[in-house]
């Protein structure tokens, strides 16, 4: 898969694009069946399907929405595209300029004109030009106008709702990561580099990996969870922590520690790519370093019970 910063990048080379548009925060299932659409439609057309995508996310610019936080990044994102059979992902910066674009014209700019698109895939809530003003009803009479085939399709639907990234985020705020893996289609994931803490960990017998991660992203609530990382060519178990050292700290920023069960390495400098499996307690105080000792062990043993009855697939393949 390609990646383009901008469409004045893009080089058609006589080729028409079959593209899926939306901005697809947490490639949520959603948002994978209009992706899969677009891909078997350029397929069919002997053609090649992309993802366009604005970055950032428009509602932080056009709202001031400092609270905005995204599922997935744009790197995980495109992983995930990519594994999808994308052929291109196109960036586009959103800006002023962009924001002020009549529907019309980013019909006529974008799709006609760079793009030369044979067809478009949108969900049925899709929205584009200044102020959301587009919707699927104007890209259906456009496509009859400008000859592409344009393909709304219906939401997904499990059990009584309908899936959406402001769902996802609800249950991820409330630390529901195995309700939201239903809907996100696979476990929630965060990635980011492991960087020099405290080391209170290490003097308390459990060493963890600190997590720096990117700025603007979700995060679980707080809390300590059970959760699987590859490295080395296996896969681990590891118990994350998410909160704000209350016991130590009150009142600091979030942090995030890993730390991996049954492991001994060193992981300085190392991106690790967590995936949330289970979460197991609420943040909480404790009164000293000897109480919160006993506490990771009750956790300890509490994620242990998790991976022999319900995660022991995933055990074969752990470092133990």
């Amino acid at each position: 898969m390609r990646i383009i910063h901008g469409k004045e990048n893009y080089q058609h080379q006589n080729n028409k694009l079959f593209i899926a548009l939306g901005n697809f925060d947490g490639l949520h299932l959603a948002h994978r069946s209009i992706i899969r659409r677009a891909c078997l439609l350029a397929q069919q057309n002997k053609e090649k399907s992309a993802v366009f995508l604005f970055d950032p996310h428009p509602v932080t610019k056009l709202y001031s929405r400092k609270d905005f936080l995204l599922i997935s990044s744009v790197k995980r994102r495109s992983e995930i595209l990519e594994e999808l059979g994308v052929d291109f992902l196109i960036v586009e910066e959103f800006n002023e300029k962009i924001a002020s674009l009549s529907p019309f014209h980013f019909v006529v700019d974008y799709l006609v004109n760079t793009f030369r698109v044979g067809g478009v895939v949108v969900g049925f809530d899709y929205t584009f030009g200044n102020r959301g003003r587009g919707t699927a009803a104007h890209l259906l009479k456009w496509g009859e106008k400008f000859n592409f085939i344009v393909e709304v399709v219906p939401p997904v639907i499990i059990g009584d709702e309908v899936v959406s990234s402001s769902l996802i985020r609800e249950l991820l705020a409330r630390g529901e990561v195995k309700n939201a893996a239903q809907y996100l289609g696979t476990n929630f994931k965060i990635s980011g580099l492991v960087v020099h803490g405290e080391g209170r960990g290490k003097i308390l017998g459990f060493p963890t990996a600190n997590l720096q991660i990117q700025d603007g992203l979700l995060l679980p609530a707080n809390g300590v969870y059970l959760c699987s990382i590859a490295y080395g060519g296996k896969r681990h178990f590891a118990l994350t922590n998410i909160g704000s050292k209350p016991t130590f700290h009150p009142g600091n920023a979030i942090v995030v520690e890993v730390y991996l069960i049954d492991f001994c390495g060193d992981l300085y400098g190392e991106e690790l790519t967590v995936e949330f499996l289970h979460r197991i307690r609420k943040e909480a105080v404790f009164s000293g370093a000897n109480s919160l000792k006993e506490q990771i062990h009750i956790d300890l043993k509490r994620a242990k019970e998790l991976i022999q009855h319900e995660y022991s697939r995933m055990a074969d393949n752990a470092c133990r």
